[in-house]
């Protein structure tokens, strides 16, 4: 799953001692452009217990090739997490995201950065 030496050397995850557990957790806001994805998501600290508490952090993906999105209802959330995974793929990064519903979205780019810039409360 999370076997990229680019998620493990990210700030993040040299923070919490290892790459975040992201199951559980809430897609907020996804942010697209020609060439970078922004997603925000909220991870939970009874999951990653290095943390005092529920914080959001930015999933920032470089030179995106391609993504789909389903089409979802808003509320508060886009949706809850139940999975996320990236891989390396042969012309670059997947990220695959599914909601506890069972909705499967991905998006295809070069690299990664994951930063925790705000908290949660």
């Amino acid at each position: 799953m999370y076997a990229l030496e680019e998620v493990k050397s990210s700030q993040l995850a040299k923070k919490l001692g290892g790459p975040p557990v992201f199951h559980d957790g809430a897609l907020k806001k996804i942010y697209v452009s020609k060439n970078k994805a922004v997603l925000t998501i909220e991870i939970r600290s009874d999951n990653n217990p290095r943390l005092n508490k529920d914080t959001l952090v930015n999933l920032t993906l470089y030179d995106v090739k391609e993504f789909a999105f389903a089409s979802k209802k808003l509320d508060d959330n886009i949706y809850t997490i139940h999975d996320l995974d990236i891989r390396r793929e042969a012309d670059g990064l997947q990220l695959r995201l599914e909601s506890i519903d069972g909705e499967i979205d991905y998006i295809l780019f070069d690299h990664i950065e994951l930063s925790d810039e705000f908290d949660i409360n």
